[in-house]
């Protein structure tokens, strides 16, 4: 038994030894003598166990190939779930500039001239009618009136002097009835309407009453040419009035002459022209504004005298500057003076507006507009004439408008 086991720890060993063997022979290229041979048959009973090396040397192939790399399951890049864009915009992009929520006003432009419409002509037919003319007219223009009041209801006869007040009721006069009539404003189409409102009687002190005007408060000023006085009546009559006047401007200290027009300027001061159309003379007289009573007071200025142009002065109209404008009947033109006159005055005028060219022909009255243009009403001719504003030395100039066709002017207003 003991040899047995002997045997078989010989056979162990020389069965290591051939592996070993094999093994040094396999790392040295196999050019090595090859060992002598040794029974490999062992006893069945004890089995050899078989070495597999745990390292495999450097410079020969592994006998069991490496597997390629298996691929992670998740790629080591990779992007992200939602790309980025690049550049990323913000989510409200700013716009450059940034404007502001409420955009700033335009510059305000400076203040221009008022272009409202040009006013409305009004005149006064002698023959007992009223009629309106739209403004701005040019050339020579044969229009129809934009609205005419006459007839019986209107009790107009005679009419001669004619005024508008700021709401654009119109004044009348007529000298036959001696009365002053009120009428609505913007009268259009054929009108056979009545007054509004009739001053008339024997307490109104009127008499030959030509002229007529109207101050900034609304009183009623009449140029009486027979009675020879100026008499004043209260603001927005209604109904048939027989009323003793506020103011009667009258006697020898007035120096009023046979005064066939009157007007007022901004401060209410009162100018009256007058005159002996005999003589060929003329005179202005302006007198202190807001009268009361009874007055038989000097003038506060007189412009007559051979210097001045005056002939038979008719009517008389004050610009907004103060400038005095005078339609002078008997030899026709339209005499200029400066404003704001103290004492008395023979001047040279500072415009005449005469001559073959302006189509003068018997004026009788005699507007300013606002913008300063001339309005005249020419008795003679049956026409109304317009002329620029501002005029200055002797004019010998075509009007810029005339109005044909009109029937017997004798006083002329704008509004």
């Amino acid at each position: 038994m003991s040899k047995s086991k002997a045997q078989r720890d010989v056979l162990r060993s020389l069965a290591l030894a051939i592996v070993l063997a094999g093994l040094v022979a396999g790392c040295s290229g196999g050019g090595g003598t090859a060992a002598t041979s040794v029974p490999t048959t062992a006893p069945s009973s004890t089995p050899i166990p078989t070495v597999s090396p745990s390292v495999t040397p450097s410079g020969k192939p592994s006998t069991s190939p490496s597997p390629s790399p298996t691929p992670s399951a998740t790629p080591t890049t990779r992007p992200t779930a939602t790309p980025s864009p690049s550049p990323s915009p913000s989510a409200t992009p700013s716009p450059s500039p940034s404007p502001s929520a409420t955009p700033s006003r335009s510059p305000t432009p400076s203040p221009t001239p008022s272009t409202s419409a040009a006013p409305s002509i009004y005149v006064a037919n002698s023959g007992g009618s009223i009629a309106v003319y739209a403004g701005n007219p040019s050339g020579t223009v044969a229009e129809a009136p934009l609205g005419t009041i006459s007839g019986s209801n209107s009790q107009l006869l005679g009419v001669s002097g004619i005024a508008v007040d700021a709401n654009g009721k119109i004044y009348v006069t007529n000298p036959s009835p001696d009365a002053i009539s009120v009428f609505a404003a913007n009268p259009r189409g054929t009108l056979n309407e009545a007054p509004l409102a009739t001053i008339r009687g024997s307490n109104t002190g009127l008499n030959g009453n030509l002229g007529i005007a109207l101050d900034k408060t609304g009183k009623i000023y009449a140029a009486n040419e027979t009675f020879g006085a100026i008499t004043v009546y209260a603001a927005n009559p209604s109904g048939t009035l027989n009323e003793t006047p506020l103011a009667t401007i009258t006697g020898s200290n007035t120096g009023l002459s046979t005064p066939r027009g009157v007007a007022i300027d901004a401060s209410g001061r009162i100018y009256a022209p007058g005159g002996d159309a005999f003589a060929n003379t003329g005179t202005i007289t302006v007198y202190a504004a807001n009268p009361s009573g009874t007055l038989n007071e000097a003038p506060l200025a007189t412009i007559t005298g051979s210097n001045t142009g005056l002939n038979v002065p008719w009517d008389v109209a004050v610009d907004a500057n103060g400038k005095i404008y005078v339609a002078n009947n008997n030899t026709p033109s339209i005499t200029v003076y400066a404003a704001n006159p103290s004492g008395t005055l023979n001047e040279t005028p500072l415009a005449t507006i005469a001559g073959s060219n302006t189509g003068l022909n018997g004026p009788t009255g005699v507007a300013v507009d606002a913008s300063g243009k001339i309005y005249v009403a020419n008795a003679s001719a049956g026409t109304i004439t317009i002329y620029a504003a501002n005029p200055t030395g002797t004019l010998n100039e075509t009007p810029l408008a005339t109005i044909t066709g009109v029937n017997s002017p004798v006083g002329v207003a704008v509004h």
